[in-house]
């Protein structure tokens, strides 16, 4: 067989472009495509699979809870440090509890939790949550939550 001459390739290769470029079309019969909006996100996938095991995404709608310390001494203090881990709430529907009971509870969670509360804080926190009205309403009975503020609490669901 012949090696074809270099005419006969570009004459070949000039065809095969033209051929292409008309199954494309021209820029303008094309259509453009969608703009992506700068905050549309693709959608995660709902579930995925490996080697047996099936993970499912799922939603999760949070309660809104928007309730603050109310004004009072050491209100800067409290509000600077527990509701950067939780909900003033949390701490405002506590059973009552003694200035001992208020200092155990926020121990642990300075110890057990490593709640980012300072030494120097602990007293006028304490000092808040017992003049809390709440806290006046009913005097505080029995032991504290945990006994040793040391020990993370028994989650077991056992009663004893």
């Amino acid at each position: 067989m012949k090696t074809p001459s270099p005419g006969i390739m570009a004459a070949g290769l000039i065809g095969l472009t033209g051929i292409i470029l008309v199954s494309i079309g021209a820029p303008s019969s094309r259509k453009a495509p969608a703009p992506i909006s700068e905050t549309s996100e693709p959608a995660p996938p709902t579930s995925v699979s490996a080697r047996g095991f099936s993970l499912a995404s799922t939603s999760v709608d949070l309660p809104v809870d928007d309730a603050t310390y109310p004004d009072g001494p050491h209100a800067d203090v409290i509000n600077a440090n527990c509701t950067s881990c939780h909900s003033a709430s949390m701490a405002l529907t506590q059973p009552a509890l003694s200035a001992d009971q208020w200092k155990a509870t926020v121990t642990k969670m300075r110890e057990v939790y490593k709640a980012p509360v300072a030494e120097k804080d602990v007293d006028a926190i304490v000092a808040y949550l017992t003049a809390m009205p709440s806290q006046k309403a009913v005097p505080a009975t029995g032991k504290a939550q945990d006994p040793d503020p040391k020990a993370a609490p028994d989650v077991s669901g056992g009663t004893g």
